[in-house]
Order: C-alpha cells, then sequence, then structure tokens
C-alpha cells in the first residue's frame, strides 16, 4: 500500500510532464527521417528520451536526487543529438524545460530552464530556422518549464495541506482521548473510592448498628447517582469541580473511613485558580483513601507569595503505587493540569505522603 501511495503521488506532482511525454515524442515519431538506419536512430533515441524523462519523474520523488539530476543530463544530451539531426525534435525541448523544472532542486532548476531554451533555439538556429521561429521556441520552452514547475509546486503545496490536516486530527483525537481518560480516572476514580470506602462501612456495621448501615448504604446510592451525572459530563467535556464541594467531600470520605482529618482554608479562590485545586484535592485525597492506609490527613490551602498552594500530607505508607506506564491521569495528569495554568506540583515521601500543588495567583500578579 505504501508504493501504491508513493506511485499516486508521483503522478499527481508531475502530471504536466507525463502527459506530455507520448504527446510531443509521438510528433517527432511521426515524422520519421527517410532511410530504414536514420529511421532506426531516431526511434532509439525516441525511446532513450522516452526513458530518461520517466527516470528523472520517478526518482525525484518525494525530493530531487542524483539520478533524477542525472536522467535529466541524459535527457538534454539526446534531445540535442536528436534536434541537431532532425527538425521534428525541436519540440523535444519542451520537455527537458519541464522535467528540469520538476526533477530538479530549485536553483538548480532555475538555471537549467533557460538553459534548455538557449540549447533548444541554438540546435534550431542550425536547421535554417527564421529568427521568429527561434525567438518562439525560446519562448514557449520558458513557458513549459515555468508552467510545470508552478503546477508541481501548486500539487505538492496540497499535499502538504492534507497531510498537516490529517497529522491535526490524529493531534486532535489524540488529545480528546487524554482528556476523557485523565477526566474519568481523575473523576470516577474518586468516586468509586468513595463507595468502596462506604461500602466497607457497611459491611463493619450491618450486624451491629444496621441503622448507620442502612444510612451508609443510601450515601452509597446518591454516590452511584452522581457516578452516572459525572460520567455523561466527562463525556461531554463539562467536568469542572468545586473547590468548595471537593473540600467538603474530602473531609466525608476521610471521616468514613476512619482517617482523622483537618481542613484549613485561604481566603476566596478565584475560578481561575479554583478548578485546578479542586482536581488537586480530589487526587490527593483519592491517593490517601486508596493507597496511604494513613490514621490521619491534614489539607491546608494558603495564599502566599503570589500563589494559591494547597497541601496534602498524611502519616501513611508513602508514596501510592503509580507504576503503570501507560495509565492517564493520577499525579502525571494532576501535574499537566497545573501546568496548563501556569502551576506545578510536588510530591514528598517519608514518614506518610505529602502533594504540594500551586497556582499563581493572576490577580495579584496584574
Amino acid at each position: 500500500m505504501k508504493g501504491a501511495g508513493l506511485d499516486r503521488g508521483v503522478v499527481q506532482r508531475h502530471a504536466a510532464v507525463l502527459v506530455w511525454v507520448p504527446v510531443i515524442l509521438g510528433g517527432a515519431l511521426l515524422d520519421l527521417p527517410g532511410g530504414l538506419l536514420a529511421a532506426l536512430a531516431d526511434v532509439a533515441l525516441l525511446v532513450a528520451a522516452a526513458v530518461a524523462c520517466v527516470v528523472a519523474v520517478l526518482t525525484s520523488w518525494p525530493h530531487p536526487t542524483r539520478r533524477s539530476a542525472g536522467a535529466v543530463t541524459g535527457l538534454a544530451v539526446v534531445a540535442t543529438a536528436g534536434s541537431l539531426a532532425w527538425a521534428a525534435w525541436a519540440q523535444v525541448w519542451l520537455l527537458v524545460a519541464m522535467c528540469a523544472a520538476v526533477a530538479l532542486r530549485a536553483t538548480p532548476a532555475m538555471v537549467a530552464v533557460p538553459a534548455s531554451a538557449l540549447a533548444s533555439a541554438w540546435t534550431l538556429s542550425r536547421t535554417g530556422a527564421t529568427r521568429d521561429d527561434v525567438l518562439a521556441q525560446v519562448f514557449v520552452v520558458l513557458l513549459a518549464g515555468v508552467a510545470a514547475a508552478a503546477f508541481s509546486r501548486l500539487v505538492s503545496t496540497a499535499d502538504e495541506l492534507r497531510r498537516t490536516r490529517e497529522e491535526l486530527a490524529d493531534a486532535a483525537v489524540a488529545r480528546e482521548r487524554e482528556r476523557f481518560s485523565r477526566d474519568l480516572h481523575d473523576t470516577l476514580g474518586h468516586t468509586l473510592s468513595v463507595m468502596v470506602v462506604k461500602a466497607a462501612v457497611v459491611r463493619r456495621l450491618v450486624r451491629t448498628d444496621p441503622a448507620a448501615a442502612a444510612e451508609h448504604a443510601a450515601d452509597i446510592e446518591d454516590v452511584g447517582r452522581r457516578a452516572m451525572a459525572q460520567l455523561r459530563d466527562t463525556v461531554d467535556g463539562a467536568v469542572l469541580p468545586s473547590l468548595p464541594a471537593e473540600l467538603r467531600e474530602a473531609r466525608t470520605s476521610l471521616e468514613t473511613a476512619g482517617i482523622r482529618v483537618e481542613v484549613r482554608t485561604a481566603d476566596e479562590v478565584p475560578a481561575e485558580a479554583a478548578a485546578p485545586l479542586a482536581w488537586a484535592v480530589r487526587e490527593g485525597v483519592t491517593n490517601v483513601l486508596r493507597h496511604s492506609g494513613a490514621n490521619e490527613c491534614r489539607v491546608e490551602l494558603a495564599h502566599d507569595a503570589g500563589q494559591f498552594r494547597l497541601t496534602i500530607t498524611d502519616d501513611g505508607t508513602g508514596a501510592p503505587d503509580v507504576a503503570a506506564p501507560a495509565r492517564r491521569g493520577g499525579l502525571d495528569g494532576l501535574r499537566r493540569r497545573l501546568a496548563a495554568v501556569g502551576g506545578g506540583l510536588d510530591v514528598a515521601s517519608g514518614d506518610g505522603f505529602t502533594i504540594t500543588a500551586w497556582v499563581p495567583d493572576r490577580a495579584e500578579a496584574t
């Protein structure tokens, strides 16, 4: 399939030359000289010209090469020999100019096309042509070379635009896939963690405190409904968490899991900073619930030195296990979210685990 695509590209780019090969050489073939040897020599040169032209075209894709330059040179030599011997060969210089225009690099082509026109004038003048015929030949050969070059560049530009459009479409699909994967992980991952924690509480309380177990079961039902709504928002690209709601949910989820929690918040956070910090709260608390085995957790949101800084610290087992390399979301996804608004993420592991997310206060910066 690759070879087929390559051939199609060659034909499209060099159609202005290829379409004239049978026309121009066929015209010279119709005016064969008298005598068997002369006719055979004429036919042999025409075949050589056709081969040289095709080789020049085929070997210049996608970029001109030494072989294509050699083929153009060979075609010029054949055209010189033929046009010096027979007047009908004057039109073959059109092919020389067109091949030079499309099969050579820009600078050599700018020299070769006028040189082809001058060579055609010289060979034509040696056959006894008038000055007007010679000048007309020069003009036609130059025009043929310029037209072939313009057509070739136009097709190349269109092909580049098509490839660029395909690359942009692929990049857009990849971005949307990454967005969906990250949102799905960050949104439903947290919600499902809460459901698991509450289900564990129901299992513990169902025998000793059925009323409390029923209350937590009702909470699981509510969380499940929220999860369905979050899934719809994720598909629609409308996921935008609320920082106050995430802080309240963090306290509730951690306390339900039996983790002592302390939440300290700063003054009101503007919307452009609140959304990425809300994602940070969700990811940080999800990691505490899933991986830490902690007894205590502290969530602190402060404003310091032109930044809103969120710190989540637990006394658990240290860094979460995020070894799966292909997984989107998680701390890497959070780091990208924060970087998109000029912020960042720091993590520290020791006696517990700490994440520090920060975003700039743009109102203060201005």
